[in-house]
């Protein structure tokens, strides 16, 4: 009994202790939770907004400054890398376009080589390719081309051109009586002529223009200049075609006459079609001749015959 009372009593001091331990912790616990916790809770609140959306406002004002290294992504700064990139390219490429005009310039210096043979020191039993330079005193029409004689001064000698050879020389229209022409070409006797005939229409050259040299004429007046070069203006009046050429009858205040075209001409004179319309002004340009007892102007290459506006 004694012990029982004892144990008792010692319970109880004990319990008196504990309640009086209580009571002072209670009295001396902060309100506000200690500053380590505070700092030890942010690093949990801040790996909560990176991964998960925030629940309040305080920690989403503290997400919202992160925003601002955005600023400093280097993104921007690398914008101005692509404008170095055509600075070097435009400085590079006329250098490449300089490389080809000493080739481009060398080429026309072989085509001056040829030197110009006097007409006098060709053998006309030897064919050979030579150059020569000579001025046109007389003009020719066959059915396939066309004859100039140039003379040097020192002989003459037949420029022979046919048609696809004068259709392609630029300066055909230019080729007439006293014209001046340089032409590269391979001679030949032909019935008992020497000629030089080009392959290429870029093997003649005009240097000082030809054109029509007759005197003009009224209609009326050719009867007293049979075989002499005339021109002569009027309007047509009338043609009559033929399977060789064509014939347009050209008046004037005179009187009237035939003016015969070979179909070779005919087809290479500019605005030919009009030729066929009567009341059409046209200068003819050619030889006075008589054909069946009649009298007619017989012009010799295409620009021998204009059409007048």
């Amino acid at each position: 009994m004694g012990v029982s009372c004892l144990s008792l009593v010692n319970w109880r001091a004990w319990g008196c202790w504990l309640l009086l331990a209580v009571l002072l912790l209670g009295c001396t616990t902060p309100t506000e939770p200690p500053p380590e916790l505070l700092v030890e809770s942010e690093p949990v609140a801040a790996v909560a907004v990176a991964t998960a959306e925030p629940t309040s406002s305080s920690t989403a004002t503290r997400v919202v400054a992160s925003p601002t290294a955005v600023p400093n992504s280097p993104t921007p700064t690398d914008t101005s890398t692509p404008t170095s990139t055509p600075t070097t390219i435009p400085t590079t490429t006329p250098t490449a376009t300089v490389t080809p005009s000493p080739s481009a310039t060398a080429t026309p210096a072989a085509t001056a080589t040829p030197e110009v043979r006097p007409i006098s020191s060709l053998d006309p039993t030897m064919p050979e390719q030579v150059t020569l330079r000579g001025q046109v005193v007389a003009t020719a029409s066959f059915s396939h081309g066309y004859r100039f004689t140039l003379d040097d001064g020192s002989g003459r000698v037949t420029l022979l051109l046919w048609h696809n050879v004068y259709d392609d020389a630029w300066d055909a229209p230019q080729l007439n009586l006293g014209a001046t022409v340089r032409v590269n070409g391979r001679t030949s006797l032909f019935n008992n002529e020497l000629q030089i005939e080009p392959r290429f229409g870029s093997q003649v050259r005009v240097i000082s223009p030809g054109g029509p040299i007759g005197t003009p004429r009224a209609i009326g007046e050719l009867a007293h200049h049979m075989g002499e070069l005339v021109v002569i203006t009027g309007t047509i009046n009338r043609v009559a075609a033929s399977s060789v050429g064509v014939r347009l009858f050209v008046r004037d205040d005179s009187g009237e006459i035939a003016v015969f075209i070979w179909n070779n001409t005919l087809e290479r004179i500019a605005n030919n079609t009009a030729l066929g319309e009567p009341g059409t002004a046209v200068r003819v340009h050619g030889w006075v001749q008589e054909f069946r007892s009649n009298r007619e102007v017989v012009p010799v290459l295409p620009v021998d015959v204009v059409v007048l506006p």
